[in-house]
């Protein structure tokens, strides 16, 4: 008896462990299964011109500056109101009238200006304009208000006339190194 009893014991463990194994097995594949299939079915992204910048820029006309983020709107460049020639290691200064708001929006390549061409943008270094650091700067100021956002990332292309070009930038608070996106803009700029 005692025999039979240490064998339904064994027995008993036996089927445990298999349902056990069986659950987790069917529980996996009912997880990862469908994932996999995603894989096959869903080509993997590859560049393409939708991923670069380019003249379209959403629901804004295509000389219009598209803001989307903490703003949600089209801009379009008023007037130029500084556009110093040859170098850019002053800021240009476009006044931008959108739907709900005005805008500056500053364009700066200091210390690192070689022509036209495109420049990559990123977090600055130091936390204003002006500053020769070697970093192309994008910066949009609200106008009624006065807050700043600063270009993080992107990229800052200016034309073979040096008066315009395009931008596609992503835009953190104005403080030194801005990390976070809140703003981000995409279009033509224009000094002229």
């Amino acid at each position: 008896m005692a025999a039979d009893h240490r064998e339904n014991t064994l027995v008993r463990r036996v089927f445990l462990i298999a349902v056990s194994v069986a659950a987790v097995t069917l529980a996996s594949s009912v997880y990862l299964i469908p994932r996999q299939l995603n894989r096959v079915i869903a080509p993997a992204p590859s560049p393409s011109s939708g991923s670069q910048p380019s003249p379209w820029n959403g629901p804004c006309a295509p000389t219009q500056l598209s803001l989307t983020g903490f703003f949600r709107e089209c801009a379009s460049v008023d007037k130029g109101l500084s556009c110093p020639t040859g170098s850019f290691d002053h800021a240009r200064v476009e006044r931008l009238h959108g739907t709900k708001h005005d805008f500056l929006l500053y364009v700066e390549v200091n210390g690192a200006y070689h022509g036209p061409g495109t420049y990559a943008l990123a977090p600055w270094p130091h936390a204003t304009l002006g500053v020769p650091d070697g970093v192309a700067k994008v910066a949009i100021r609200e106008y009624a208000t006065g807050r700043l956002w600063a270009s993080t990332a992107g990229s800052l292309t200016i034309d073979n006339l040096e008066d315009g070009g395009y931008v596609y930038a992503g835009l953190g608070a104005s403080t030194y190194s801005p990390v976070d996106v809140e703003l981000n803009i995409a279009g033509w700029w224009s000094c002229s």
